[in-house]
């Protein structure tokens, strides 16, 4: 193999590593693709199970108020029905009440059209509200009436000596279940399913196939998300196509909802940033091989041409051809540059690798470097850092109204204002969305210092930015821990930095809330004042 070829390989061969460590950049980026749909569909899911239950707790206490109404207790006067329609307008759960006897007999309704129903002495939860004298719920169904998915619910009514009068019934439709598809359409290719304590698919949007109303229990899915209350699978949905589902227990009915998006869909732009990238890279290598292979022969076997010849003009006494020989050392040197450019070329894409590309911030990759530097450090040498998690208030609504352009610009001047309040040595971190972390060096364990860099950030975050001819106003709230005081693990005490933030979430936001009760309590002193309203402002009012 000659110099050239050898050569060429050796190129190659460098390059080889870097080659590897991009293309490991972009399946980690697949790979939290994936975890943050399953995240999204699982976070829905509950997010649904939690408000069926929260408006089972309401039907309760409605029912349990109703039977306190005298007009209610009186059934047979003809006011009743008039007092439960007036009800009606405060329920916007219900689809109706009811007033049954002991033995099923409806004798009094909300509805003012003539109805085909008579009777619930058939129906389980009806019996299960007279046998156990409380408050009992169907399963999800098509109502008889309305042939619709309804939930029904029966609250019976005692006298003194404990038999009961009266059962107060109401119906319940799935109206929350279409704010849920609202959230969930955000995203392309979701699939929003709910099923009844049988696997019937009672709801689906959208619903392409027609199977709301069929039985899917064989279905392979449907049989996994009943084994368990919650949970993320993915495999093939109702429709064939490989999905990633997060599903929850319906409390008191025995249902499942199930929130699910296409696979495809999700890894699909990560895989078109994939094949470019390869692509992109593939074509530097090429570019340079190709180059290297006519600069050696101009910089390197021309240049020992030149030294053979010069050896053979001294052999021969001619000494002027020296100059040749010096000429081709100086050609020679060009080699290293051409190292030092691949070296220079390697160690910015290790900095594009821990950048933000839109703030220009430090990255989550940086976090985790930083963390593998700090664990590995000597326990004695470890300073004290202050974790700030900083989640923006009020940055949805700029995007819902002015697009990701001016979205972006926002989080671009966040970045900015989260510099100017911390000092050199300090790190700004875009977590990722509207999330940020600042970690501050401190040389003394102190809580105050950090509290007043974090009272400047939400100062300086709730002022004004105008952008693009837009004013906006944001906020933010901030949740505080210390390391290694906290915790001498980084993680855990990252973690109850995120679990501080999501209390001064729930305290009113715009605050700063420390982790611990008793650090709260030292610093109460300090919280900010409350904040100005959130919103976004372009010469106009914010409708």
């Amino acid at each position: 193999m000659g110099l050239r070829a050898r050569l060429e390989v050796f190129i190659i061969a460098a390059f080889l590593p870097l080659v590897a460590f991009v293309v490991s950049l972009f399946l980690q980026q697949r790979d939290t693709d994936i975890e943050h749909a399953r995240q999204r569909v699982l976070m829905l899911a509950a997010q649904a199970a939690s408000q069926q239950a929260e408006i089972m707790t309401r039907v309760r206490g409605t029912l349990q108020t109703l039977a306190m109404i005298p007009e209610i207790h009186r059934y047979q006067s003809e006011n009743c029905g008039a007092t439960l329609r007036r009800i009606i307008p405060f329920q916007p759960w219900s689809t109706g009440f009811a007033i049954a006897t002991p033995d099923g007999r409806i004798k009094c309704r909300s509805g003012t059209n003539v109805s085909t129903v008579h009777t619930v002495a058939d129906q389980g939860y009806f019996r299960q509200a007279l046998a156990t004298k409380s408050f009992a719920t169907s399963d999800f169904r098509i109502g008889r009436s309305s042939g619709k998915a309804v939930l029904a619910a029966a609250q019976p009514l005692l006298d003194d000596d404990g038999t009961v009068q009266m059962v107060l019934l109401a119906g319940l439709d799935l109206k929350w279940v279409g704010e849920l598809i609202k959230e969930a359409a955000k995203a392309p290719g979701t699939v929003v399913t709910v099923f009844d304590a049988q696997g019937t698919v009672l709801v689906r949007e959208p619903d392409p196939s027609g199977l709301i109303g069929k039985p899917m229990t064989d279905h392979p899915l449907v049989h996994a998300i009943f084994q368990t209350d919650r949970g993320v699978l993915e495999g093939d949905g109702l429709d064939g196509h490989a999905r990633i589902i997060g599903f929850a227990a319906l409390d008191d009915t025995g249902g499942r909802i199930a929130i699910s998006v296409s696979r495809d869909l999700v890894l699909g732009e990560v895989n078109r940033r994939t094949v470019w990238g390869i692509a992109i890279l593939a074509g530097v290598v090429a570019t340079i091989v190709v180059g290297m292979w006519f600069l050696l022969d101009l910089l390197v076997l021309r240049g020992l041409r030149d030294l053979q010849q010069s050896a053979s003009a001294l052999s021969a006494g001619r000494v002027d051809a020296m100059g040749k020989g010096a000429a081709a050392g100086l050609r020679a040197r060009e080699i290293g540059n051409t190292a030092q450019a691949v070296h220079d070329m390697g160690a910015a894409l290790q900095s594009i690798a821990n950048k933000d590309q839109l703030t220009g911030l430090s990255n989550r990759r940086y976090l985790e470097n930083k963390v593998k530097d700090l664990h590995g450090s000597p326990f004695d040498g470890r300073g004290t850092l202050a974790l700030l998690c900083i989640d923006l208030d009020g940055f949805k609504p700029v995007n819902d109204r002015h697009g990701h352009h001016v979205g972006d610009a926002v989080l671009v001047e966040v970045g900015r204002r989260l510099l100017q309040c911390v000092r050199g040595k300090d790190d700004v971190i875009r977590l990722g969305g509207d999330e940020f972390l600042v970690c501050l060096s401190l040389t003394l364990v102190d809580r105050a210092m950090p509290m007043e860099i974090a009272s400047r950030i939400i100062a300086s975050l709730s002022a004004p930015m105008t952008l693009d001819g837009v004013e906006v106003r944001i906020g933010c709230s901030i949740g505080m821990a210390l390391w290694p005081v906290d915790d001498a693990d980084f993680d855990t005490a990252l973690r109850y930095a995120d679990q501080a933030l999501y209390l001064a979430k729930q305290k009113g936001r715009g605050r700063i809330e420390p982790h611990g009760a008793a650090a709260s309590a030292d610093q109460s002193d300090r919280q900010p004042a409350a904040n100005q309203p959130i919103g976004v402002s372009a010469g106009s009012d914010l409708g």
